[in-house]
């Protein structure tokens, strides 16, 4: 059996169809998960009014190999906090107030740390290559698809060639079509998703070069020409990328800012050109309202 992500879950969706004496040890270890870090299985069974045996069974009806390794996996449990799939910051009887605060304060604390981690060489590196760039992918699966769709946002205002993706099969097309001198710009959180890696693979073996943005040391770090190391800030087995997402959409902004400046005039006159045609199509602002037209309809 898989090992479970998170052995308190476990334990209450199994609960009804524990034996009985195996239920009164899951709701003891309910109840107070941290006193029960602090048992044997001798104390355990006491606290229970079972046996040892049957602690013993009940760790192995939860999925756990036996009670040493039932303690190892409720001590992870406790050590994560948070609460599971959603936010590791965030319990689940906050208020409004203290959850606001609390994910407004990881947020930031996740941007001080990775400012502080950057990589001066990597980031002039990789601005100079997507600068130079006639045409660039911008790929990320799942989540890191809007990632994608962002930087090329970012990187189109400049007059850069740049188009996202976040299928897989259509991107291995549109890398085709990069040619041998164009560049892939891979985001993963993870850097263990298999269809970006194997995007970044297939783009070395055609010749290009790849930035990618990820985990340090990972596999697509290691595929990449230029890696732009951001360590994940939430474990992504257990938890939702927030803070990490913040960390990567700034990480653009900083390369798409960079890739502006090395360009120079010709980029911000095309900037220029692009805020014009968007300030057209916009609606007036309250109080300029055009005269509506009369509707042909009306006598």
């Amino acid at each position: 059996m898989p090992h479970p992500i998170n052995i308190l879950e476990d334990i209450r969706r199994l609960r009804p169809a524990l034996k009985r004496s195996e239920a009164q040890v899951a709701e003891l270890v309910l109840d107070n998960p941290r006193a029960v870090l602090e048992l044997n299985v001798t104390s355990l069974a006491h606290r229970a009014e079972v046996s040892e045996a049957t602690v013993v069974r009940f760790c192995r009806s939860v999925g756990c190999g036996g009670f040493p390794d039932f303690k190892l996996r409720l001590a992870e449990c406790q050590a994560r906090g948070g609460t599971p799939y959603v936010s590791q910051d965030v319990a689940p009887d906050d208020s409004v107030s203290a959850l606001a605060r609390k994910i407004f304060s990881s947020s930031a604390a996740a941007l001080t740390a990775a400012a502080n981690a950057l990589d001066d060489a990597a980031l002039a590196d990789a601005i100079a290559r997507l600068a130079d760039a006639p045409r660039i992918l911008c790929v990320g699966i799942g989540a890191s698809g809007a990632l994608a769709q962002d930087a090329a946002h970012k990187l189109l205002r400049f007059g850069a060639n740049a188009q996202p993706c976040s299928d897989p099969v259509m991107a291995r097309m549109l890398l085709l079509n990069l040619g041998t001198d164009g560049l892939l710009l891979a985001l993963s959180n993870s850097g263990r998703s298999g269809a970006v890696n194997d995007l970044a693979a297939a783009a070395r073996a055609q010749g290009l070069a790849v930035v990618a943005i990820t985990a340090p040391d990972s596999p697509l770090a290691r595929l990449a020409t230029v890696t732009i190391a951001s360590l994940p800030v939430e474990d992504t087995e257990m938890y939702t990328p927030m803070a990490s997402r913040l960390v990567h959409l700034t990480l653009i902004d900083v390369l798409s800012t960079g890739v502006a400046l090395r360009l120079g005039d010709p980029a911000r006159q095309h900037l220029a050109k692009v805020k014009a045609t968007i300030n057209a199509s916009r609606s007036p602002l309250s109080g300029a309202w055009p005269d509506r037209p009369a509707d042909s309809r009306s006598g």
